[in-house]
């Protein structure tokens, strides 16, 4: 029975993970950890029974209603938790630039890290592959399109591309002239996925999509030109591996993400139950992608592999959405900020998770600023 820790356990990818662990059922939850829903995270607690919990947020009422589980509280409480549980495996589902100082710490106390968090690539991915390969610690893409690319290279030759796919978001077939005036609700409306509001949000803007991007360039080695994308608008394929003699490989599959989950946990072998598509239904097909539609994404493509600017994507971004989702900016500005703070950050390569912070809370400033001055 392999010891499992869930980082983020109420988030969308931390109650997916408890699913899938109690049908994989070779996985003993040792840890969980949430910021503050407490409402589902007594439920999890009650029905998981960890031997460590941690939370962000102030709930020290919990320890009382669960004597046997050794709790831990506040920002370092994560940490603490995974040094006490020493768990074989890590589901890393928290969102943020802070997710990147779990993976470290999941680096540093188990043996294969189960990486959701897009952020601790995006911000720390040479910091984090470094310490991996150093560790010898798997790192194993929860993305579906990650994932979809992490199979197709096994046991095979090295592709000369790769190519990750976009739905193309809600507003993929808008009148661009009408982009810039769409409301939140109408953003909201994701065609394939279920999935929160902010990666909902940066699926129209493909913004998501150029996070994965930068996270393919340090997951597989590979330079942002050898890193195509393309719209699949029913979602079905998630990634292809192009080689040299012209064969193309496609991973195609249900958009469940229950599927990368768990093939993260049960690599190499493939455990997970679940239907698979009707063939005689199957429709497959790929379209370019319309730039003048997805700027963000040209922009990601133009920063891969400058890390301070990478943070400072991400970071405007956040700020950004949480600006659109209040009603406070049109969504076409939350391109304009993302831009006009990537240009300000000079590029510099952070040594540590500090200094990833100091860039990523300038970058905040700087996108807040923005804000004011629109």
């Amino acid at each position: 029975m392999k010891r499992l820790a869930i980082i983020g356990s109420t988030g969308s990818i931390g109650r997916q993970t408890l699913e899938v662990v109690n049908d994989l059922r070779d996985y003993k939850v040792v840890a969980l950890s949430c910021g503050h829903n407490f409402s589902l995270f007594r439920k999890q607690l009650m029905k998981f029974k960890p031997d460590y919990a941690a939370t962000l947020g102030d709930a020290v009422y919990l320890r009382e209603e669960f004597p046997e589980t050794i709790f831990f509280f506040g920002a370092d409480g994560i940490e603490e938790m995974l040094e006490a549980a020493m768990p074989d495996a890590v589901v890393n589902g928290a969102s943020g630039a802070v997710g990147l100082r779990y993976s470290l710490k999941a680096i540093e106390t188990s043996k294969r890290l189960c990486l959701a968090n897009k952020e601790s690539l995006v911000c720390g991915g040479k910091l984090l592959i470094e310490k991996a390969v150093q560790r010898g610690v798997e790192i194993i893409p929860v993305d579906s399109e990650h994932s979809g690319i992490f199979q197709l290279m096994i046991g095979d030759s090295r592709p000369e591309k790769i190519f990750i796919t976009a739905s193309g978001g809600a507003l993929r077939d808008y009148p661009l002239e009408q982009i810039e005036e769409a409301t939140l609700e109408e953003v909201l409306k994701h065609p394939t996925w279920s999935m929160g509001k902010r990666i909902t949000i940066d699926s129209a803007t493909m913004v998501n999509k150029g996070l994965e991007v930068i996270e393919a360039h340090y997951l597989f080695n590979y330079e942002e030109k050898d890193i195509l994308t393309y719209i699949c608008r029913n979602s079905l394929i998630h990634g292809g591996a192009i080689y040299r003699d012209g064969v193309i490989k496609l991973h195609v599959g249900e958009a469940d993400m229950k599927i990368p989950i768990a093939y993260s946990l049960s690599y190499p072998v493939r455990t997970y139950s679940s239907p698979h598509i009707k063939l005689d239904r199957l429709t497959l097909s790929l379209e370019e992608i319309d730039y003048r539609r997805y700027p963000a994404l040209k922009l990601a493509r133009e920063i891969t592999g400058v890390p301070s600017k990478q943070i400072a994507y991400n970071a405007a971004d956040e700020v950004a959405v949480k600006y659109f989702e209040k009603g406070a900016i049109k969504f076409g500005d939350i391109f304009r900020i993302i831009y006009r703070v990537v240009e300000k950050v000079f590029e510099a390569s952070p040594h540590n998770f500090d200094e990833v912070l100091e860039i990523d809370r300038f970058s905040r400033k700087l996108a807040e600023r923005e804000v004011i001055e629109l």
